[in-house]
């Protein structure tokens, strides 16, 4: 028997475990951020004091484009620098994600779902959801995402949160992150009022569809046709009267 959703709204956040896990990625982050923005540092020989930093950005932009009387970038610095330059970009995408996920607050109610973080509000009615799923099943802890029919983005206020919202999840999911509190009771409640929303085409709130019969074809009036007169019946005589019976002719009499 499936378990019975209840009607009023309840809220999930991150558990201990998961924030502590999610507070060791962000210092991971952190610090590989931190060691590629040094590395490149070095390695394009940038200098950080006030008085060194533009004459060394000049220098360098004369090596990229290849002036008269400066030596060209190697293989030995092009090469690391590269490869620092997109953990310089990439990097912080990923802190973004962890700071989202550890203000990630859901509230599950009969109207919908409401996912809250930082500077970040979606609501989804149940008739917008069109399906839950997970995105990897082999891991000990399986992150699920909600698929919704139309994109919502555009009521996210903050134009770089958006962004970095978007380039993270896209435009029509929504993650459920694994370190959720009661998480097996959250996918439970998302599943029965899934299923209590009407099948896919029907709008929501419209009235049900009212059967109209076709007009049955009007029935041809019956003509009543005169019956035949019967044998011996006065051929002038007047007609019979209907359910009459039939009176027999008198006998001639003979002449005396």
């Amino acid at each position: 028997m499936e378990q019975q959703v209840t009607a009023q709204e309840k809220t999930y956040r991150l558990s201990r475990a998961g924030r502590r896990v999610a507070y060791l990625l962000l210092l991971g982050s952190v610090l590989i951020w931190g060691f590629a923005l040094w590395t490149l540092k070095n390695t394009l020989k940038i200098g950080l004091r006030p008085a060194n930093f533009w004459p060394s950005i000049k220098l360098l932009v004369k090596r990229l484009l290849g002036f008269a009387g400066t030596e060209p970038l190697t293989a030995e610095e092009a090469i690391p620098a590269l490869v620092m330059l997109v953990l310089a970009v990439v990097v912080p995408l990923l802190i973004w994600n962890i700071v989202e996920e550890l203000r990630s607050v859901y509230t599950v109610g009969p109207r919908g779902i409401t996912f809250q973080s930082w500077g970040i509000r979606l609501d989804y009615p149940w008739s917008e959801v069109e399906e839950l799923r997970p995105v990897d099943e082999e891991t000990e802890e399986p992150l699920h995402e909600l698929v919704v029919r139309t994109s919502r983005l555009s009521t996210i206020r903050g134009r770089v949160a958006r962004f970095l919202h978007w380039q993270a999840y896209g435009p029509r999911k929504l993650p459920l992150y694994s370190g959720l509190e009661e998480r097996d009771d959250l996918l439970e409640r998302i599943r029965g009022f899934m299923a209590a929303v009407p099948a896919a085409g029907e709008a929501e709130g419209a009235p049900p569809a009212v059967e109209v019969e076709a007009p049955a074809a009007a029935a041809a009036p019956e003509v009543a046709l005169p019956a035949a007169p019967s044998a011996g019946a006065v051929e002038d005589g007047p007609p019979l009267a209907e359910g009459a019976a039939a009176v027999p002719p008198a006998p001639d009499t003979p002449e005396e």
